[in-house]
């Protein structure tokens, strides 16, 4: 060990990448004593996730770390806008901060209405309360995911000023029939592309279509950048307003993003094929049938809140230099690794689309969609699901849910969802993340017909 008179940022630095490629050989050593088996294995145990996260990203982060710089920041910005396709991109706490600083930026009064998909995650709909602001909940296409034009017209009033098409699971939503209904009424459009970063419709970037976007980079995303979210825009006044109201915020702390590293190091572990029969695969299957739950799902779900006021911690929510050398590096990969989920939603489609009993995703013409999930839906989810982890596939209920039927936004919100709710009800989701191999893939197939069929 260095005295500490000799040790410097450089050697520091120099020890982060030994540890990374340390990490990695450790992994490969291990693979290689068991090859049989784990090849084997790796055929027919499959998680239901994949980070984003490897350790080209556990090196960036580590040496940010190092040196302590946050001028990065603004290059990933730009880095982010240029991908995009626009003029702006400003580095926010989370989507659900982001959607809230544009809805402010743009001005929106107590009792103005926002339309949102009706199946979606609780916090978009939860913070537009924040300020005021009344969703609306508009029925979305059982068939592709995303909001229903039609019922987008039919809810339309006179207090409508926004309107937020989700690009849910990565699957665009038709936004040439949306952008020419929100024209015509004369409303602003603010996407939602938080699992949509990359996708595209015609060719063009989602996120480049509306008046703003906004992203997510958890960990468990397409994109990561530990934690933090991105806001982007062709509007100058709208950016100059965010980047004065992220200025005033304090930088994110140091411990919850050396957190985050850590737990990015286990998943990307646990879940890499060579490690997860063995590892975190029986201790799902064990907890799952000792418990009747999905824990997985129950350890990274969040409870529900109704956001009454801003959150005291978009304030200390300022991007860090270690998120954007993060946020670089993910850049340089997100179009393979995007490649790879959707050629393997296409394979899943090609082979599932006349299963019996089940029903699979269908698209807008000129989508591109980026397989963040796929979503089948069945009459019996829960025992379908069940089956798979018997056959060695992990598999998700997932977080999205009928917000048009919570309590939560009893008196707050308004518009019926059916074709919502029976999403709902009938949803699954199977493993499309880039770790899947052509073993794994037809695995994952003939595990759906059969347990589908209930044998």
């Amino acid at each position: 060990m260095l005295p500490p008179s000799s040790f410097s940022r450089s050697t520091f630095i120099l020890d982060c990448d030994t540890f990374v490629s340390s990490l990695r050989e450790a992994v490969l050593v291990w693979a290689e004593h068991a090859c049989v088996e784990v090849t084997a294995a790796m055929k027919t145990r499959v998680p239901r996730f994949s980070p984003s996260f490897s350790p080209l990203e556990l090196g960036a982060a580590l040496r940010a770390l190092a040196a302590a710089d946050d001028t990065k920041v603004r290059a990933f910005e730009q880095a982010f806008a240029q991908y995009i396709g626009v003029r702006h991109a400003i580095m926010v706490g989370s989507a659900r901060m982001g959607a809230f600083l544009v809805l402010k930026g743009w001005g929106l009064e107590p009792g103005d209405e926002v339309l949102v998909p009706g199946f979606t995650y609780f916090s978009i709909p939860s913070i537009m309360v924040a300020l005021g602001v009344k969703p609306v909940f508009v029925d979305i296409d059982p068939d592709t995911y995303v909001m229903d034009p039609d019922d987008l017209e039919r809810k339309i009033t006179p207090r409508s000023r926004v309107v937020v098409p989700t690009h849910l699971y990565g699957f665009p939503c038709p936004m040439d029939r949306i952008l020419k209904i929100a024209w015509r009424a004369g409303l602003k459009v603010l996407e939602d592309c938080a699992q949509a970063t990359g996708a595209r419709s015609h060719g063009k970037r989602l996120g480049s279509f509306g008046d703003a976007a906004y992203y997510t980079f958890g960990l468990t995303k397409n994109i990561t950048t530990l934690k933090g979210g991105m806001v982007t825009t062709d509007d100058d006044d709208l950016a100059e307003f965010l980047a004065g109201e992220m200025a005033r915020c304090s930088r994110l702390p140091l411990k919850p993003l050396v957190k985050e590293i850590g737990v990015g190091v286990a998943m990307m572990v646990v879940t890499d094929p060579r490690v997860y029969p063995f590892t975190l695969h029986p201790v799902v299957g064990r907890l799952t049938r000792w418990t009747g739950k999905d824990v997985l799902h129950d350890v990274f779900e969040e409870k529900a809140v109704l956001y009454e006021a801003e959150p005291k911690w978009f304030r200390n929510s300022g991007a860090r230099g270690v998120q954007a050398a993060v946020g670089l590096v993910q850049l340089n990969r997100i179009d393979r690794l995007n490649g790879m989920r959707a050629a393997h939603g296409r394979f899943l489609l090609e082979h599932l689309s006349h299963a019996e009993g089940l029903r699979v995703p269908r698209f807008s013409p000129g989508a591109e969609p980026i397989f963040m999930s796929f979503p089948i839906q069945v009459p019996n989810p829960t025992a379908v699901a069940s089956r798979m982890l018997d056959r060695g596939i992990d598999t998700t209920r997932g977080y999205m849910c009928d917000c048009s039927t919570l309590p939560l936004f009893e008196g707050k919100a308004r518009g019926d969802c059916p074709n919502a709710g029976r999403v709902e009800r009938q949803i699954l989701h199977i493993p499309v993340h880039p770790n899947l191999g052509p073993d794994a893939l037809r695995h994952i197939v003939e595990a759906a017909r059969q347990s589908v069929r209930g044998n």
